[in-house]
């Protein structure tokens, strides 16, 4: 498995919440040196000119840039002109399970959206709904700002987003292979640690930090997932398939089923194959 897997385990666990949106033309006196903030912050750059200081790194962002400053890191600004800058900007947090997410990846921090017409729309979004007193509006709120993280994802070269723990994600891997690799039998946290050269305790503590669930919660989705696959493209009976994953309970393993997917597995099973006799 190459790492692209662990960035998808990541992802799928990623909580969003927005502090503050908005869009302005920033003043000549726009200005702060080396602070480090504690939130994470995106700006789209719409127009003007300006200079962006990210840990050692400097940059002069241009219109149609989208600008990634992640919480924990020093960080400078400054108009450099009669231009200021014209932006929209969040300020947000980023979490898998209780960990800073960047504490974890290191992601590049400027970007060109593939899509530019879609991150301008989904600021414009954040920024209404962050202001609307609705009782939805968080709601909105939260999904157009994890939509706008995946725009920013899908702009980056995947390869080039590292691990700040190689240690731990190297570990986490081969954990994850294993589990893949052996989802049809009934995986013991003491397996999974020993994999991991860790205390059972601690191993199970840097899974939840690191993959954002506890090692059975991941498992059960896993397995799941492979029933779905096992549902739609197999013609074996439901208790067939969850005896085939290690569920000796038929009733668990449909309330299982249907917690993570929605329907029971008859149900998906009809929803996608039209109808296969069981």
């Amino acid at each position: 498995m190459d790492h692209r897997t662990l960035l998808t385990s990541y992802l799928s666990n990623l909580k969003v919440d927005l502090l503050m949106a908005d869009y302005n033309q920033c003043t000549t006196q726009w200005r702060d040196l080396d602070y480090t903030p504690d939130y994470s912050k995106f700006y789209y750059i719409c127009g003007g000119e300006g200079w962006l200081k990210i840990g050692d790194r400097e940059y002069y962002p241009e219109p149609g840039e989208l600008i990634l400053m992640p919480e924990g890191v020093k960080q400078s600004y400054s108009c450099i002109s009669d231009r200021p800058f014209l932006k929209y900007w969040c300020h947000f947090s980023a979490r898998v399970g209780e960990i800073n997410l960047f504490r974890i990846l290191e992601l590049s921090h400027v970007c060109l959206p593939e899509n530019p017409a879609a991150v301008e729309a989904l600021f414009k979004g954040i920024t209404e709904s962050a202001k609307s007193d609705a009782v939805y509006a968080p709601l909105q709120v939260r999904g157009k700002l994890l939509e706008l993280f995946s725009e920013y994802i899908m702009s980056l070269d995947l390869d080039e987003i590292s691990y700040k723990n190689l240690g731990s994600a190297r570990k986490l891997t081969s954990v994850l292979d294993y589990i893949t690799a052996n989802i049809e039998h009934n995986i013991t946290i003491h397996e999974l640690a020993e994999i991991a050269y860790m205390h059972p305790n601690y191993f199970m503590r840097l899974f939840k930090q690191q993959i954002g669930v506890p090692p059975i919660q991941y498992i059960t989705r896993q397995k799941i997932e492979k029933a779905k696959d096992l549902l739609a493209t197999t013609s074996g009976s439901v208790s067939e398939i969850a005896a085939q994953l290690g569920f000796g309970d038929l009733f668990y393993f449909s309330k299982q089923f249907k917690k993570h997917a929605g329907l029971t597995p008859t149900e998906f099973r009809k929803q996608r194959t039209g109808g296969v006799k069981q």
